[in-house]
């Protein structure tokens, strides 16, 4: 139910100079672009496939909200519009997934390494996630694509063996003209792959002070994640 949500951590890495495209470069730059991002709204586009089987689910499109607060947390919101409504909101190590069709409101913490932090680590450049990151996968340059008629440059993290993380492999596409990612894929342990695009990415707007809020109404149940 929570699928909508990954943590993806990643830690400080040291600039490799002698080589533009190795991981330690990217990420670097990449840290140093998420740092003066204030706020960021996007077009998203959530595609969950089962390579096994050959079977690939309809996308579910909607927006992603981002901002940060005074005292350097984030907030994050992700609606899905598409083909329904579905709100996810994290703030404060707590998420809130709203699902107005059956009526229900599951409110719970925020796990680094489970299904309950989708990306809103390694998009919005939180420390703590990002160094979970660096501890519990080992990262390799896959090379250079494109993306949305964006220039990427395609990171893989890999497991390190033993550890307890719901992504078995996670592929990154980080914008080479922004440094900021524009999609990223979680390959589950049963080989399934959920992969999540960013589009018409909007930086450091003035947000509405209710964008993180969720009206919920009186008839629907909350459930503790």
């Amino acid at each position: 139910m929570l699928r909508t949500l990954i943590v993806l951590p990643l830690a400080a890495l040291t600039l490799a100079a002698s080589d533009p495209l190795s991981p330690e470069v990217v990420l670097a730059r990449m840290r140093q672009a998420q740092s003066s991002v204030a706020s960021l709204t996007a077009r998203l586009e959530q595609v969950k496939s089962y390579p096994q089987l050959g079977i690939v689910d309809p996308p579910e499109r909607g927006t992603f909200t981002m901002a940060r607060t005074k005292r350097g947390t984030t907030r994050v919101r992700m609606e899905i519009q598409e083909p329904e409504t579905r709100i996810l909101t994290v703030a404060d190590g707590k998420y809130l997934l709203y699902q107005p069709r059956i009526k229900q409101a599951v409110e719970g913490k925020v796990s680094a390494s489970g299904k309950k932090g989708l990306f809103s680590g390694i998009l919005t450049g939180s420390p703590e996630a990002l160094e979970r990151l660096d501890q519990e996968y080992r990262v390799e340059t896959v090379g250079e694509t494109v993306v949305s008629e964006a220039n990427v440059i395609e990171l893989r993290f890999t497991a390190r063996a033993n550890a307890a993380v719901y992504c078995q492999r996670i592929d990154l596409w980080v914008d080479t003209s922004s440094w900021l990612p524009v999609q990223q894929s979680c390959h589950e342990a049963n080989q399934s792959v959920i992969t999540f695009t960013l589009g018409d990415m909007k930086l450091n707007l003035p947000l509405p002070k209710n964008a993180f809020d969720v009206d919920l109404p009186s008839d629907v149940e909350k459930v503790r994640g």
